[in-house]
């Protein structure tokens, strides 16, 4: 799982929250409700907190945040790679989860922000990282026995 940039994991990072903060910014200025600020940065940011799955699974339960981001400690090393909150498959789930809310919050434009900053999410991370085609769908590494090989090979 290298990273296909020289921006680093910190630049990665930030541009998630640009992106999101693009979406949000757009939305939030048409709605004006601070509601889809807050699920924009949780579907375009915090969903990276399934890399402490990751983590635990290698190093066991700690919070070491030099370790935490030296992603390749862990990752190559243990073999394996979950990121259980990152696929493809999610896509839809989460929009129709967004317009369910949107309808019973009565929250205008949730549906769209949702999917909208996850899937920059993702698209970000399918091009910053060398990785499998398939690499970002779930029932793929699920298939594969979340192989750290099967992720990584060739596009």
């Amino acid at each position: 799982m290298n990273i296909n940039s020289s921006i680093g994991l910190l630049g990665h990072e930030l541009v998630h929250l640009l992106l999101t903060a693009i979406v949000v910014i757009i939305y939030w200025r048409k709605h004006r409700d601070y509601r889809l600020i807050i699920a924009g940065l949780i579907f375009g940011i915090l969903i990276d907190v399934d890399h402490w799955f990751d983590f635990w699974h290698f190093f066991g339960f700690c919070f070491d945040l030099v370790k935490f981001f030296n992603v390749g400690s862990y990752i190559v090393p243990g073999g394996s790679i979950f990121v259980l909150l990152h696929g493809w498959e999610y896509l839809p789930i989460f929009y129709l989860l967004g317009k369910y809310l949107e309808r019973k919050l009565k929250l205008v434009g949730l549906g769209k922000v949702i999917f909208l900053c996850y899937l920059l999410h993702l698209v970000w991370d399918h091009f910053s990282f060398v990785h499998h085609p398939l690499g970002y769908s779930l029932i793929f590494r699920l298939l594969n026995r979340f192989s750290q090989t099967s992720f990584d090979a060739a596009r």
